[in-house]
C-alpha cells in the first residue's frame, strides 16, 4: 500500500496562510509560502501522469514581521502537524529544513518551527535556539521528540500566532542582531 504524506499538515499551513493575509492587511507582516518545485512525469503520449519533487523547498514560510520595538525582522519557519498523540518526532524535520532554519537564524532572522498537535488542539512555536539544542542532543542519542506543552515551547493561538514574536522579538533572534527600544525606526 502506498501512503501519501504529501498533504500532511496542509490544513495547518492553510490556516497560517489565512492569518498571514490578515497580518499583511494590517501592515504587520509580509510572509510568503514557499512551494516545492515539481517535475512532471509524462507517459509515452506526452500527457502528465504524475509528478515528483524536483527541488526541495527551503522552509514553508519566509518574510518580515514588524515588532513592538518598531523594527521589522526577517522570519523563516517550518510548519509541522502531529495528527495523533502528544509528541512531534524531530525526524519529521528534514536535514535541509533544519539547515535553512540554522542559516536563517545565524544571518539575523527569527527562525522557528510552528508545531500543531491536532488531538489536544494546541499550537506552539519552537524557536531555533531551542530547536538547535534538541536537534544536537537527538543526533547524539538523546530524546527524539518534542512533547506537547514542554516548558521551552511558546504556546500560541490563531489568528494571532505571531504575537510572541511581535512583542518579544529578542526571544527569537541571535544576540548579534537583538533589538532595543532605542532603535525604533517607526514614528
Amino acid at each position: 500500500m502506498v501512503v501519501n504524506s504529501g498533504n500532511r499538515g496542509k490544513a495547518l499551513e492553510d490556516l497560517v496562510e489565512i492569518c498571514n493575509e490578515g497580518y499583511r492587511a494590517k501592515g504587520v507582516a509580509v510572509i510568503h509560502r514557499i512551494p516545492a518545485a515539481w517535475l512532471p512525469i509524462r507517459n509515452r503520449e506526452g500527457r502528465i501522469v504524475s509528478a515528483k519533487v524536483d527541488r526541495k523547498a527551503t522552509v514553508d514560510f519566509v518574510g518580515h514581521v514588524a515588532t513592538s520595538l518598531g523594527r521589522a525582522v526577517p522570519v523563516a519557519f517550518e510548519v509541522k502537524e502531529v495528527s495523533s498523540g502528544d509528541r512531534w518526532p524531530l525526524s519529521k524535520l528534514e536535514d535541509h529544513q533544519y539547515a535553512c532554519l540554522r542559516d536563517s537564524y545565524f544571518t539575523g532572522a527569527a527562525a522557528f518551527v510552528l508545531v500543531g498537535y491536532r488531538e489536544p488542539r494546541r499550537y506552539f512555536l519552537l524557536p531555533f535556539p531551542e530547536l538547535r539544542r534538541r536537534w544536537e542532543r537527538w543526533k547524539e542519542g538523546g530524546p527524539a521528540s518534542v512533547r506537547c506543552g514542554d516548558s521551552d515551547l511558546i504556546e500560541i493561538s490563531f489568528p494571532n500566532y505571531l504575537a510572541s514574536l511581535i512583542k518579544e522579538p529578542n526571544r527569537f533572534l541571535p544576540l548579534s542582531v537583538q533589538l532595543n527600544a532605542k532603535e525604533t525606526i517607526f514614528p
